[in-house]
């Protein structure tokens, strides 16, 4: 492991991390932070009344590691509004985000701060991922557009940057900067992305930075229609609000997939956009298919309820 430079001129790093029921992974997501390279940080934890043991695992960390700050929702607010409260309250000049049941890679802090500081027209960057299960075994990997011109083409027809490897140098961005819409309940990141591109660059790093866990409670895949179709929503805003304009090419895509949504059934989508996007290695749909299936098998059981 490399040796950082100047560690006494640091900038800070602020991390977001929104946590629901993450009691499962935490502590290994929360551990993939303290060991990084990259120590000059601060983790924003906010518990959305979680009913597993989520909060007790937050306050027993922040009492050993005065670096996590936690806070609780009075209730229920869903991950938009739970970040927002995370961004709150940060610090830093640079802004990470965690998802809580993920595993930033020991380097991803140092390189990502390193890049932004060299790529003074970037606002954000993020990386490649490797996906893993619910054991943590890496299953596949995905791999996303490293150059700013291809990743502003893809945003209209697929998702570039995935959100947990996101960091942001909020230096480039006004102070009365609005983060996350309270009208989206999941795909919050594509306005997010899509309003990134007005005030600078946005990339991603040629490697890996993120181990991204796929398993029965990721949110966008419990309604996979639902998520498209916010999607959908924010694609059409960014022409007629931000002023994005889509190619010929990205314009046909996103038509096929409106199609492509309305007639499949749901369980087939994800694993057909994983397909064609680029995700590596056969175990994935392997995983995701008995994954699907439980998620659908346990809508069915509490409709009947």
């Amino acid at each position: 492991m490399r040796q950082l430079k100047n560690k006494t001129r640091q900038p800070l790093v602020s991390i977001v991390m929104p946590v629901y029921n993450a009691g499962e992974f935490l502590l290994e997501a929360i551990k993939s932070l303290q060991d990084q390279t990259y120590q000059n940080w601060e983790l924003i934890a906010v518990d959305d009344q979680s009913t597993d043991d989520s909060w007790q695992i937050l306050k027993r960390l922040a009492q050993n590691d005065k670096r996590i700050k936690i806070y609780r929702n009075g209730k229920n607010g869903g991950v938009v509004r739970t970040a927002n409260l995370a961004l709150s309250k940060i610090k830093g000049q640079f802004v990470a985000r965690m998802d809580a049941d993920d595993v930033s890679l020991s380097e991803r802090l140092e390189k990502q701060v390193e890049f932004l500081q060299t790529n003074s027209d970037v606002v954000a960057v993020g990386g490649q991922c490797e996906l893993i299960d619910k054991n943590s075994e890496i299953i596949g990997e995905k791999h996303f557009p490293t150059e700013a011109q291809n990743i502003k083409k893809m945003m209209f027809y697929s998702i570039p940057l995935q959100q947990p490897t996101l960091m942001v140098n909020q230096r480039l961005l006004p102070n009365d900067f609005v983060w996350y819409e309270d009208n989206f309940d999941v795909a919050e990141e594509v306005e997010l992305l899509f309003k990134f591109f007005q005030y600078g660059k946005v990339c991603n790093l040629p490697e890996p930075v993120l181990q991204y866990r796929l398993h029965n409670k990721n949110i966008s895949l419990q309604n996979p229609k639902h998520t498209f179709y916010l999607t959908f929503k924010s694609r059409l805003r960014a022409i007629f609000k931000y002023g994005y304009q889509p190619t010929i090419i990205g314009l046909l895509i996103t038509l096929i997939q409106l199609i492509a949504v309305n007639l499949l059934p749901s369980q087939w989508i994800y694993p057909i956009y994983e397909l064609i996007r680029g995700s590596k290695k056969i175990e994935l749909t392997k995983v995701l298919k008995p994954l699907l299936l439980e998620v659908r098998t346990k809508r069915f059981s509490i409709l009947r309820q």
